[in-house]
């Protein structure tokens, strides 16, 4: 048996058995980094060296630094009851229309995506805010935990999108642009999520009946209630997209301007100030391990020099670019039902991006393309994390109904994905304007 392969062997046999058991993927991975640069170089020195680098790299890189601070962005912004806000502005201005009420939520998750980072604390929030009101107007419950479900996904399209961030750093691609990429993509996905509930219900209003009539005055009322808001997002984007300010610096005056926003409206308490930056430093610490434990990965990959046989391989097999796109798409489905989304992109990215860019697609389009599809991930069972985010908080909805109220959401970002492929001006025209 070749070297090479005996060492691949050796490494997914640490590597399978402690992702099945559970073990924090990035400790995985960067075990599995270890083991398999033991069995390359007969010591375990430079492994454990690798691991000492990379975790000094990333605890002081300043670049990376735009991951805590779009957390604790969320979080915060969370804790200032901004999701309850938008919620009642979006349920005025368009709950009258047939599925108005479903559309408000698919709405108010893309407008939190952009501040949140994150699908699962958005579906969470959701729930518990729109789930009453849809259940009020009776509304199929399949339709409405469906589209909390898969609203909250848009969290990881629309910057600040965490996942796009750690495509980037796996990758090595301009986070900012990656950032600036997704937003046209999520826009585009969420309409595409409202137009199928609009008619939906309008082939069968029992699905989802009108909201309630708002007057004009009564629509205005609630505009001074998410100007701040809207203000705040404006001033990330744009800043990044006129190069202003760094992803980072963008991260950080968003977070001084949501502590101003709470402070000044006193939606701040000083339980809910310190649970969401606990909050935020749980998940920072979490996410960070994960790009710590993918570099050691990474690292032993390219000693071994399995990644460029596979690119090798790949590109050898001489198949027409969609084939091979369709190829990939159906390797990501699969996986998304079986593994958590960070999971997915630390283990693939090193071994197809080289693949991607032999063929001679764009980083920055494939990264929207797999986040895209991470979406899938976030509500196919098993693995699903916002099936479960939603469950929990709405424990009277069964799993089954969630799961089914899901799949006709997802298959909209399958379609998405194909329109991306086939017009991906649709990703590339705003990182093009930096």
């Amino acid at each position: 048996m070749e070297h090479q392969t005996f060492s691949i062997l050796v490494t997914f046999a640490v590597l399978v058995p402690l992702f099945v058991a559970g073990v924090n993927i990035g400790a995985t991975l960067a075990i599995a980094g270890i083991v398999g640069t033991y069995v390359e170089t007969g010591s375990f020195g430079p492994g454990i060296n690798m691991l000492l680098l990379q975790a000094i790299d990333v605890s002081g890189s300043y670049s990376l630094m735009v991951i805590p601070l779009f957390i604790a962005l969320g979080t915060l912004a969370s804790a200032a009851g901004i999701t309850t806000d938008l919620f009642n502005a979006f349920y005025r201005w368009i709950g009258r229309i047939s599925g108005g009420i479903a559309v408000a939520t698919i709405a108010t998750c893309a407008a939190m995506a952009s501040i949140t980072g994150s699908s699962v604390a958005t579906s969470a929030a959701m729930s518990r805010i729109a789930w009453p009101e849809l259940k009020r107007y009776n509304y199929s419950p399949e339709l409405s935990v469906g589209a909390i479900c898969v609203g909250g996904t848009v969290a990881i399209m629309i910057p600040p999108s965490i996942t796009l961030v750690i495509y980037g750093i796996f990758a090595e691609q301009s986070i900012g642009k990656l950032l600036i990429a997704g937003i046209l993509p999520g826009l585009l996905i969420s309409a595409l999520y409202a137009i199928k509930i609009v008619i939906r219900c309008r082939i069968s209003p029992e699905l989802g009946p009108a909201g309630p009539r708002f007057t004009l005055r009564e629509q205005v009322e609630v505009m001074p209630s998410v100007l701040p808001f809207l203000g705040i997002v404006a001033s990330i984007l744009v800043g990044m997209l006129t190069g202003i300010w760094t992803p980072v610096e963008a991260a950080a005056v968003g977070v001084m301007m949501v502590l101003l926003l709470g402070t000044v409206r006193r939606r701040f308490t000083l339980r809910g100030l310190a649970r969401a930056f606990i909050d935020g430093v749980v998940t920072s610490a979490s996410v960070l391990l994960v790009v710590i434990g993918s570099l050691v990965f990474s690292n032993y990959l390219a000693l071994n020099g399995i990644s460029e046989a596979i690119t090798q391989w790949i590109v050898g097999l001489d198949l027409a670019p969609f084939v091979l796109f369709c190829a990939f798409m159906l390797v990501y489905f699969i996986l998304g039902m079986l593994m958590e989304v960070t999971s997915i992109l630390a283990l693939t990215i090193p071994l197809t991006l080289p693949a991607v860019i032999q063929v001679g697609w764009d980083p920055i389009w494939y990264g929207v393309v797999l986040v895209c599809m991470m979406e899938v991930a976030a509500v196919t069972p098993p693995v699903g994390l916002n099936l479960y985010a939603v469950k929990a908080s709405i424990p009277e909805v069964s799993l089954e109904t969630i799961y089914r109220g899901s799949i006709l959401f997802w298959l909209v970002n399958i379609l998405a994905v194909y329109i991306f492929y086939f017009f991906p001006e649709i990703v590339l025209y705003l990182p093009g304007l930096m």
